[in-house]
């Protein structure tokens, strides 16, 4: 059997709740969007929409909604919403990711980003947290044909950085990147975001960790780096 730094050799962190903490954000731009169209938007509706693509959302929307919700009005009223709130506020990044991201460069242990948000927009957000100059590898939302839960962008984000999945760590706060992960046959970190996961998805998950701090101690643990 290999030993624990030599089985593992690469890690996969998705954005959104991981890498930076922008799920509260994307809540109250959801909220106040439908708000301003004369609609509710719970903090149960909206975790149904964490972590999938946007195709995906979109229907997971019209179903939570129902069919006369104005879906364009909604979506566009967002956009303005999550540009102007960015635009002044910045997008924090989470508590320990940066540094582990200059550890991962350091070591020459390669990682790539898989994210459902489309490219330009992760871009901008990974910029404004500081975090893009520290990474060389992304696959975006819409750059796979099938988004997560199902397991293409992680198994892509593998292939780009010459890694075999299984000696992959991913890193992800939805079920629906759990699922995606953990489909891909990665060893897969959840640090649940907004809300607890199911049991069926805490069974998937090879850990449950409660910080991101937390979860960067596990990586470098699981990598053999002290």
């Amino acid at each position: 059997m290999n030993a624990v730094g030599e089985q593992y050799a690469g890690v996969v962190f998705d954005m959104d709740g991981i890498l930076i903490d922008s799920e509260p954000l994307y809540r109250m731009a959801a909220q106040q969007a439908a708000s301003d169209l004369g609609h509710l938007v719970t903090d149960d509706i909206y975790v149904m929409w964490m972590g999938l693509p946007p195709s995906a959302v979109e229907a997971s929307v019209s179903k939570s909604m129902g069919p006369d919700f104005p879906m364009r009005q909604f979506g566009d009223r967002f956009r303005e919403i999550w540009m102007e709130h960015t635009d002044q506020h910045g997008v924090p990044a989470q508590p320990g990711m940066n540094t582990l991201l200059m550890t991962l460069r350091a070591r020459g242990i390669p990682f790539a980003v898989a994210t459902s948000t489309q490219r330009d927009q992760a871009e901008r957000s990974l910029e404004m947290a500081g975090l893009w100059s520290n990474i060389d590898c992304l696959v975006a939302g819409n750059e796979v044909d099938e988004g997560k839960p199902a397991p293409e962008i992680f198994l892509h984000a593998a292939e780009a950085i010459g890694i075999h999945p299984t000696r992959c760590v991913a890193l992800e706060d939805s079920e629906a990147g759990v699922r995606s992960a953990s489909g891909a046959h990665m060893l897969t970190i959840m640090v649940p975001d907004l809300h607890q996961p199911s049991p069926e998805v805490t069974v998937l998950a090879d850990y449950v960790l409660p910080t991101t701090t937390r979860a960067a101690r596990v990586v470098l643990a699981l990598l053999g780096i002290h």
